[in-house]
């Protein structure tokens, strides 16, 4: 049985001795998230695979707290503000908000599937862990997950499933299974976003009235590039040689899922980019203040002070690079009847004034 089987190749060779070539989501799913895969402990953070945006700088996570005040505003200013952050991976981003949330009531709760992740949440103080999420939820937040739920994917007019050929794992084409919502980008690979969908169609079951604010890397009306593997702070081309050892993910299209998302009864807002939204968030302020603290450490002789504040500006900035973290974009969902916060207001007044200059 596909269960008793020790590996994420084990699992993977059963299911598809068992019933023929499997989905690409099938496989994904066991990869990333099966028993010893990818997921199975957190591989984030600088000694891991690869970094998300609050191991970057703190920064980040103080103005996703000021991002969840304004939501909070807008909700009529719950008590307690209920918030859940799903893939919360190993904590880093819950430490951030409840350091920089001050006096705002949040009970936070961090979901993961992986019972390794759990048991790294468990050790951050005022954070309840679950592994699904659960009614009730003011703010739904999500950093860099949907790209890493499984998908399926579609070459020309035909399905990729991935079937055995001796010890090895190759592609096998099939006849596609009809109705699957894929971007219409056709310079690369379709993918089908099942995964993300079924995430969205759990927030329009899980939200009463509140918000969810979903953060990752993609295009509107296309992914923004093909399918890959990430292991080891680089990019893994063959994804099909080492199931479990390498991460799989592809870009998001969130013009799709943004209309899926109003298909069932939630609100899309605009999408932004991450640098956008941050500098609607105050970063600019934040980056001032700091430089003008290097040169009053610089002026008193701090001269150690001063290259410790100019090193937190440089990686902070890191965020808001347009070829690399501040390309991410932040989508909110929200049930009907409740108004976009000022930040986003003001990230997509300023994206449409650029648009309008160019």
């Amino acid at each position: 049985m596909v269960g008793d089987a020790a590996t994420p190749m084990e699992e993977i060779r059963a299911a598809i001795e068992a019933r023929g070539p499997i989905t690409f989501a099938e496989f994904m799913d066991l990869a990333l998230y099966g028993r010893g895969g990818f997921y199975a402990t957190p591989p984030i953070g600088p000694r891991g695979d690869f970094v998300t945006s609050p191991h970057v700088h703190p920064v980040f996570g103080e103005l996703v707290a000021a991002a969840l005040r304004e939501l909070r505003d807008g909700l009529g200013r719950p008590t307690p503000f209920r918030v859940a952050e799903m893939g919360a991976g190993d904590g880093t981003l819950a430490r951030r908000v409840l350091d920089a949330a001050g006096d705002l009531p949040i009970a936070y709760t961090a979901i993961e599937r992986s019972p390794g992740a759990r048991a790294a949440l468990a050790t951050v103080e005022g954070v309840e862990v679950r592994a699904e999420l659960v009614p009730p939820v003011d703010v739904l937040l999500a950093n860099e997950l949907l790209d890493n739920r499984p998908f399926r994917v579609l070459r020309g007019e035909r399905e990729v499933r991935i079937g055995l050929r001796g010890e090895h794992l190759v592609e096998v084409l099939a006849p596609p299974e009809p109705g699957l919502l894929t971007s219409s980008d056709t310079d690369h690979e379709r993918i089908a976003p099942v995964g993300a969908i079924a995430l969205i169609d759990t927030l329009g079951r899980t939200l009463e009235r509140g918000y969810a604010l979903l953060i990752d890397y993609g295009g509107l009306g296309t992914t923004g590039g093909p399918l890959h593997g990430y292991r080891d702070q680089a990019v893994v081309e063959d994804v099909l040689a080492d199931p479990g050892a390498t991460d799989i993910t592809a870009g998001v299209d969130f013009e799709l899922l943004a209309s899926y998302a109003g298909s069932i009864g939630l609100a899309a807002f605009p999408s932004v980019t991450q640098r956008g939204a941050l500098i609607a968030l105050g970063l600019d302020g934040w980056m001032h203040g700091q430089l003008e603290g290097q040169h009053r450490s610089m002026d008193a002789g701090r001269g150690t002070e001063a290259v410790r504040t100019w090193s937190g500006r440089t990686r902070a900035s890191l965020l808001i690079d347009p070829g690399g973290l501040g390309r991410l974009r932040w989508m909110l969902l929200a049930t009907p009847g409740l108004a976009p916060p000022p930040w986003l207001t003001s990230a997509s007044a300023r994206s449409a004034d650029r648009v309008a200059r160019s």
